[in-house]
C-alpha cells in the first residue's frame, strides 16, 4: 500500500490545492456549518489521494462554510486585524510566516497578526483533520475560524525547497478563504482550481533556490482592496530567495601546488553568522579558463567553520581552476573567488643518472 508521504511526494511535481464545485477525483462533500462556529471535518485525515491522471493531485471543496442564508452579501470581516494562534512545528515557520506576509503586504486594510495566547485569537492554524485535502479553512468571518494542514506533512522535509513552497502556497490559499474569497476558474491563480507549482513556474530548475514572488495574482489583490479598502500593492514578477543569501566569503587564500611540492590548500575567514545549512562549495577543473565551471567539474563541500580545505583529488601536474564560494542550503551564494593554480603531485625519488652503477661481479657456478 502506498504510504502517506509516497502519495504526497507526487505533489513535488504538481500540486492541486482545490477542486471546482462540480467535483474532481477524490473530492470531498461541501461542508455546511452553523453561523456561530465552524464544524470540523468528520472524515479521518489521510494523505491527498492521487487522481486518475497520474501527476495531478485533485482535492475537493476545502472550505467549511456558514450555513446557507446565515449571512447575506460578501463574506467580509468587519475588523481590520485578525489575530491568529498557530501550533505548527518550527520547521514550517518559513512557509506559514511567508504566507501571512503575502497577504499583509498586498495593500488591503486588513492584517493577520500572530498572538501567543489562543484565547486572544479569532483564527487558529495548525495540523488537523482535513480528509483527503492538502489543507482546509473556514470561509469568511466565522467564530473560532481555523486553517488546517494535512497531518501527512508532518513527515515531509520542511527544508526541501519544493515542500517549503508547496506548503506556503497551501497556507496562502487557505488564508484567502478565511478572508472570504472563493475559488475561481483561472489556472495558475492563487484561488484557481489547480495550483501547479512546477507547471505554473512557481519554482524552476533554472532558478534553484528561488521562487516566483507574485503568489497573490493582481486580480485577487484588486479584489482584496475593493473588499477591505487600502491601496493595491502587487508583488513584482521577479524571483524571491527561499533562504537568505549568505555573506561574501572573505579572507580567501590559495597556497601549495607543484612549486612548493605541497597540496593545494584553500583557507578562508570564518564569518560570524551564516544562514542555517550554509556551506563552502569548492569546484575544481583542469585548464586555465576559469570563467564557467564545466559540467564535469569536481565538487567538494566543507563546513564554514573549518576555515580550510585541501585538494585530495588524484595528483596531476597541470594547471587547474579552483572556484570557492559560500552558499546557502539551496546552493545560492554571492560571487565566487576563482584562482588558477598548479595542482600538487607527490614527488618520488628519481635515480641519479650522473653516476654509473657499479657492475655486479659474475657468479662462478663452478666455485665450491
Amino acid at each position: 500500500m502506498m504510504s502517506d508521504m509516497s502519495r504526497l511526494s507526487r505533489s513535488v511535481r504538481t500540486l492541486s490545492v482545490l477542486g471546482l464545485a462540480c467535483g474532481l477525483a477524490g473530492s470531498l462533500a461541501l461542508m455546511l456549518v452553523g453561523p456561530a462556529q465552524a464544524a470540523a471535518p468528520a472524515t479521518v485525515a489521510t494523505a491527498p489521494a492521487a487522481a486518475a491522471n497520474g501527476d495531478h493531485l485533485h482535492f475537493g471543496n476545502d472550505t467549511a462554510r456558514p450555513a446557507a442564508g446565515a449571512r447575506g452579501g460578501p463574506l467580509t470581516w468587519q475588523r481590520r486585524t485578525i489575530y491568529y494562534y498557530e501550533t505548527m512545528p518550527a520547521a514550517w515557520d518559513w512557509s506559514l510566516s511567508t504566507a501571512v506576509a503575502k497577504w499583509n503586504t498586498a495593500g488591503g486594510s486588513i492584517r493577520f497578526v500572530r498572538v501567543a495566547s489562543r484565547s486572544r485569537a479569532q483564527l487558529t492554524i495548525g495540523f488537523g483533520n482535513v480528509g483527503a485535502a492538502a489543507g482546509m479553512a473556514t470561509m469568511g468571518p466565522t467564530r473560532n475560524a481555523w486553517v488546517r494542514l494535512n497531518p501527512a506533512y508532518r513527515s515531509a522535509d520542511a527544508t526541501d525547497a519544493h515542500y517549503r513552497i508547496e506548503v506556503m502556497a497551501i497556507f496562502t490559499h487557505e488564508l484567502g478563504h478565511v478572508l472570504g474569497f472563493d475559488h475561481t476558474s483561472t489556472r495558475c491563480a492563487l484561488m484557481g482550481p489547480v495550483l501547479d507549482v512546477a507547471g505554473c513556474g512557481v519554482i524552476t530548475p533554472a532558478h534553484s533556490g528561488y521562487y516566483k514572488c507574485q503568489t497573490i495574482d493582481r486580480s485577487l489583490v484588486n479584489a482584496l482592496v475593493r473588499r477591505y479598502g487600502g491601496r493595491a500593492r502587487t508583488a513584482a514578477t521577479t524571483w524571491c530567495l527561499i533562504d537568505p543569501m549568505p555573506p561574501v566569503l572573505s579572507g580567501v587564500t590559495f597556497s601549495g601546488g607543484v612549486a612548493s611540492d605541497e597540496p593545494v590548500t584553500v583557507r578562508w575567514g570564518r564569518p560570524s553568522a551564516v544562514p542555517a545549512g550554509s556551506r563552502v562549495l569548492i569546484r575544481a577543473w583542469g585548464g586555465s579558463d576559469c570563467a564557467v565551471p564545466p559540467a564535469g567539474a569536481a565538487t567538494a563541500q566543507a563546513a564554514v567553520s573549518a576555515g580550510i580545505w585541501q585538494d585530495t583529488s588524484a595528483p596531476r601536474n597541470e594547471d587547474a581552476c579552483l572556484r570557492v564560494e559560500l552558499v546557502n542550503r539551496y546552493g545560492v551564494g554571492r560571487p565566487a573567488v576563482t584562482q588558477t593554480v598548479a595542482r600538487w603531485s607527490a614527488s618520488s625519488v628519481a635515480p641519479d643518472l650522473s653516476v654509473e652503477p657499479t657492475p655486479e661481479a659474475p657468479v662462478d657456478a663452478t666455485s665450491p
